[in-house]
């Protein structure tokens, strides 16, 4: 597949732009799809007396947090850009060696950090426009605002992204946003999450329109942003004021309060449902199940139901909270609903979680989340369900959590949740790959990677199936809170160019039934098995009536 190579130029307020845009600079750089042919440098904004002194409160707070929860925002460290750059052209907005910039380098597009309002001149030079991010909603362009807004609110997304402005535009087009979970506890591990995300968004985005073409990449965008995803563009409210910072001020006591009481009267420990359903696109609906509870220095999660010789088994995490990381285990599912006792089926020195069990060509083959090993592995069965040996290493020098495999007109795709820095969530972006046999170790990336960025509806959460000629993904909710729920998405899109996925409905467990989060769904055949967030509570009613009350 050929590459379109695109001429582009940085537009920056000074020689030291933020960590996170020096590392998306590297990226951008390092691939194929750019040529940096110049950066122009522009004059910053003077700021008014009062926004300067709401800025420096939300230093001190930011400090202060970074102190409190051993987090302090290292996104947002000036890094000189000057070394990065050899001989590329260097000029002032509006000089003369910045007119011959825009007269004889053809550019493609411009990208903009430095949160001012876009060049006239810039607009019309670029066959692109001008790209720059968003934080937030109500947005603003510039990242020492990013989760203010979302933390003071207690909102359970932060939103960000990247718009184009076109000359005779009246106002900027979203062409990427994705959504990042807030941190409840420390404003700062928000930020962070957020801002090294976003340094992916514009090498990526520039990649796909590299691979796809123009006409494929902007019916993708069209489809990929939803409106409710534009933010209101109020840029001259999206600064804190000091009743905003005084609110933020607020959420520590109140976050320490809930934090103590919970860990005083209250204990969360996973466990598995069952429950009998024709209906495979309601299987998340809480009713008329059977909890099956372990004991209490354990949890179980990640169900995965199989069929074999008429027998139904259902695979599953383990987590033993003595030894700290969790290991793949198995019981046989009787036709009165009970189980057999759990038998361990494959252990490892590092975490083990998520056993994706498929068959192929006769052969039964497991996938177990090893991101913390830093690779994909497949395992063969040698006698089943509890005897399993190492296949290979679909991937390596990866962290893929949750890979999913599927099937599809000849091909087949893994779905995989991933992150490409430790600061980040490794639960908010889904990314495709597809090859000619499951047991490949050439996977071929999709070209809209991430084909999901949200907190709410990126991790896959169980096996893909099908009903009614229909594909459904379920997928997990960790907006606010990992495993908080469970979604079911119909894919109405999936080919080599284009990756399309509809919400078809939601669970999302508040307590009733003493239950506080799921985020695995295993179909058998009228069985559904999920994991649920098991509520002990030591004050009994007292505690239902709290819960109601706040």
């Amino acid at each position: 597949m050929s590459v379109s190579t695109f001429r582009a130029a940085l537009i920056v307020d000074g020689e030291y732009i933020s960590a996170w845009q020096y590392w998306m600079l590297e990226r951008l750089l390092a691939s194929r799809s750019v040529v940096l042919v110049g950066v122009i440098f522009r004059q910053p904004d003077a700021f008014s007396c009062q926004r300067k002194m709401n800025t420096a409160l939300l230093k001190v707070l930011q400090y202060f947090d970074g102190k409190l929860f051993k987090c302090p925002i290292t996104a947002r460290v000036p890094t000189n850009i000057l070394p990065l750059l050899g001989d590329v052209t260097l000029c002032d907005a509006g000089s003369k060696r910045y007119q011959a910039l825009l007269a004889d380098q053809g550019l493609d597009v411009a990208i903009d950090l430095s949160g001012q309002a876009p060049l006239p001149e810039l607009l019309s030079a670029a066959k692109y426009g001008i790209w720059r991010y968003f934080y937030g909603s109500p947005a603003c362009l510039s990242d020492r605002y990013a989760n203010i807004h979302e933390y003071a609110d207690r909102r359970d997304e932060i939103i960000s992204g990247v718009e184009r402005c076109m000359a005779g535009q009246d106002s900027p087009e979203c062409i990427f946003s994705a959504t990042t979970s807030t941190d409840m506890a420390s404003i700062n591990r928000g930020v962070e999450r957020t801002l090294w995300k976003m340094a992916d968004f514009i090498p990526q985005r520039l990649h796909e329109l590299a691979l796809v073409g123009e006409a494929d990449f902007f019916r993708n965008v069209r489809e990929r942003i939803q409106p409710a995803a534009n933010p209101i563009r109020h840029y001259a409210s999206a600064s804190p004021g000091l009743s905003m910072t005084l609110r933020i001020l607020l959420r520590y006591p109140r976050n320490f309060l809930r934090k103590l009481y919970n860990a005083l009267f209250r204990n969360e420990q996973w466990v598995l449902m069952t429950k009998t359903t024709a209906n495979a696109t309601d299987a998340g609906v809480q009713e008329h199940f059977h909890k099956w509870i372990p004991p209490r220095d354990r949890f179980w999660a990640d169900p995965f139901v199989l069929e074999h010789a008429g027998e139904q088994y259902i695979f599953f995490e383990e987590l033993v909270y003595a030894r700290g990381i969790g290991h793949l285990a198995c019981v046989r599912l009787n036709a009165d609903g009970s189980h057999t006792e759990p038998v361990t089926i494959l252990e490892k020195p590092y975490h083990l979680s998520y056993p994706f069990v498929f068959q192929h060509q006769g052969q039964y083959y497991l996938i177990p989340e090893t991101a913390g090993n830093h690779t994909v592995e497949v395992y063969r069965c040698e006698e089943f369900p509890h005897r399993w040996v190492f296949e290979k290493n679909l991937m390596e020098g990866v962290e893929a959590y949750d890979a999913t495999l599927l099937e599809h007109e000849g091909r087949w795709w893994m779905f995989a949740s991933m992150r490409q820095h430790q600061s980040c969530s490794p639960s908010e972006a889904l990314y495709l790959f597809h090859a000619d046999d499951p047991l490949s170790t050439e996977w071929q990336a999709h070209p809209q990677n991430p084909v999901v960025a949200s907190a709410a509806r990126a991790r896959p959460a169980g096996r893909i199936f099908r009903e009614a000629g229909n594909l459904y993904r379920p997928s997990q909710n960790c907006a606010g809170v990992y495993g908080r729920g469970l979604n079911v998405n119909l894919i109405t899109q999936l080919d080599l160019q284009t990756y399309h996925e509809e919400m078809v409905s939601s669970y999302l467990p508040d307590g009733e039934h003493d239950m506080n989060g799921m985020h695995t769904l295993g179909i058998g055949m009228g069985v559904s098995v999920t994991d649920a967030v098991h509520v002990h509570r030591r004050l009994g009613i007292l505690d239902r009536w709290m819960a109601k009350l706040t």
